[in-house]
């Protein structure tokens, strides 16, 4: 008896008059505008500022919800119309004279919880979409070599390949992008694939490893 009074209360519900619904409805509208506004006034007064004084340059239009984790020393290219949702990592790996970039192009969209990790390259082309929870690397991490792995040894040149990917293209949630890919302009890489080698422009990629199973027609105007 007990057991079914506790079960009848835990899917128990209190009802919703019909005069009162606007007035829920309202509050609920209004509390999403007080946090848009709390969102918009944190990106103006905080977020921007502090990616245009860390990164080596910052385009128009920046729309960026929070501060990407950034570690290690490397340059940072935004383009025009970037649009960082949620939160990203951004790292740098020392490996070669010079500073890694990572360099993301105008109108191109990252999506919450993506990692970008630079040893030498990564160039993400125009008007992209990148997905949430994709990773981008352009080095191994650590060595592959046993011996030097349980020295502590760090990665040298030979350890990291930029990674290049065209316009236009869409990485889908959960796929993996590894060093010395180049992805052609317009491609899809399908959901948690894992790219290692390079994907034609206009296909569609997926798998582990990514293989192309389809081509697709380039916008008009474009070969």
């Amino acid at each position: 008896m007990v057991k079914g009074f506790l079960r009848r209360l835990l899917y128990a519900g209190l009802p919703v008059p019909g005069w009162i619904r606007p007035i829920i409805v309202a509050g609920f509208r209004a509390g999403i505008a007080v946090l848009e506004a709390a969102v918009f006034i944190r990106k103006l007064f905080w977020v921007e500022p502090v990616l245009r004084s860390v990164c080596r340059s910052v385009g128009k239009g920046l729309r960026a919800e929070r501060l990407p984790y950034i570690r290690g020393q490397g340059n940072i290219v935004l383009g025009d119309r970037v649009n960082l949702s949620g939160r990203s990592c951004f790292y740098f790996m020392s490996c070669q004279p010079g500073r890694p970039s990572i360099e993301i192009g105008d109108g191109t969209f990252i999506g919450n919880g993506c990692t970008l990790t630079a040893a030498k390259r990564i160039s993400i082309g125009s008007r992209c979409l990148v997905s949430p929870d994709v990773r981008i690397q352009d080095n191994d991490g650590h060595l592959v070599d046993p011996a030097g792995r349980l020295a502590g040894a760090r990665i040298g040149p030979d350890d990291a390949a930029e990674v290049v990917i065209g316009a236009n293209v869409w990485v889908c949630a959960g796929a993996t992008v590894l060093k010395g890919v180049r992805i052609g302009d317009n491609s899809v890489i399908g959901a948690g694939s894992v790219v290692v080698s390079d994907v034609p422009a206009n296909s569609v990629a997926a798998g582990n490893p990514a293989r192309v199973v389809s081509t697709l027609t380039p916008p008009a105007g474009e070969k």
